[in-house]
Formats: structure tokens, sequence, C-alpha cells
């Protein structure tokens, strides 16, 4: 009997027209799938490879026995449908804006010192134990403070460590929120912070120029 075979543990992807992205998170790389190989990935996806096509997703490191889990069952959040930032908000406190402020700085400390992997490893239980629902005032400050803390702490090619210390201070006000990733071909890669529907640290036009690949 043939081994079961599944994603390797750590890879995730979003398909662009026959060419995949990857995320290998272990690695904490992108990498691009084209041509034959996409195509030998496409229909493992699918449920019609052959054995050719599983030779060559085993050698490439792709696919793996599936004694070891996958990452197919990790959920999504839903799609972006509005923003906190595309609206008013309310003016933050300045305690709020210190916190956020310590919040980045620490994570760009932790991601220094750690993988992200290691890092998002920890967003689960945190957020199973602190969630209260979408806790709107909670995000509205969270939010708000994030956006002061701008003028003081840059943003500009910050958007992992703002987007650690956003989605901390919300677990730490009982909110349940996610760390989505997203990437776009040419390739770029960004991330965000996203309650439900609603983003909290971006515009909503930003966001959805990217395909959201993972979310922690």
């Amino acid at each position: 009997m043939r081994p079961a075979l599944d994603i390797r543990p750590g890879l995730h992807f979003c398909r662009f027209d026959g060419e995949y992205v990857l995320l290998d998170l272990p690695a904490d790389r992108y990498f691009l799938v084209e041509g034959d190989i996409a195509q030998a990935f496409a229909r493992f996806l699918n449920r019609c490879s052959n054995a050719a096509d599983r030779a060559v997703l085993l050698e490439q490191k792709l696919i793996c026995p599936s004694r070891t889990a996958g990452t197919g069952g990790i959920a999504m959040p839903p799609t972006a449908t509005a923003s906190l930032i595309d609206r008013p908000l309310p003016k933050a406190r300045l305690l709020d804006t210190l916190s956020a402020i310590l919040h980045q700085r620490r994570a760009g400390t932790d991601l220094r010192r750690q993988s992200f992997a290691e890092i998002a490893s920890l967003f689960g239980e945190a957020s199973c134990k602190n969630s209260t629902g979408n806790g709107q005032p909670q995000c509205l400050r969270a939010a708000a403070a994030f956006q002061r803390a701008r003028r003081y702490v840059s943003a500009t090619d910050q958007c992992l460590a703002r987007g650690i210390g956003l989605r901390r201070m919300l677990a730490g006000h009982g909110c349940e929120a996610r760390l989505v990733f997203g990437v776009t071909l040419p390739f770029a890669a960004h991330c965000w912070v996203q309650i439900g529907e609603t983003v909290l640290s971006d515009p909503l036009d930003v966001v959805l120029h990217y395909k959201p690949i993972f979310a922690a």
C-alpha cells in the first residue's frame, strides 16, 4: 500500500494563475513554485496526481508522509470588508499610546531573538485564554493607540513588529485577533491584524492588494 502523503508541516501556499507562492514558516522564507512543479502541485492538491508528480514533490520537499500532520487544517479569517483605519478613530490616550510603543518595541526585540514560528506558537494559547468576542471599544482603543504611536516609532517596513504588538495588546484586552499574512505578484508581502472581517492596522485598500497565505 502506498503511504499517505500530505503538505509538509509549516508550509503554506496560495495560487496565482498557474504559479504558487509558498511560505515556509519554519525556514522563515517565501518562494515561488512554477512550471512543471506547479502543475504537479496543483494535481496533488486536486487529488489527481500520479507517481511521477509525487516523486517530484517529495524531492522538492513540498510533501511528506502524512504521519506528520500537514497544515491544510489551519483556518483562515474571512475576507476583509472594512477597516477601522478608514473611519475616524477616538483620540488615543497617552497610556494606551505608550503601551503600543512598548508592544511594538518588544515585538521587534523578540523577532531578533526568536523565529516568528516560535512567537506564533504562543498566539493560540493567548487567544483561548483571553477571547471575549470582538471587543469593539477595546479594538478602537488599540487601533487608535497604534496609529498615534506612528508619530514616535517608525512604521516603515515594520508591519510584522507592529502586527505582533497589536495582536498581543488586543489579547491583553480580551480580544481574539488574527495576524494575517498576504502576498502578491510581482512578489511583495505584508501582514495586518484582523478581527472577523474588520482590519485594525491598515486601510482596507492596502490589505485587499494582497492574497492571504497564512494567519496566526
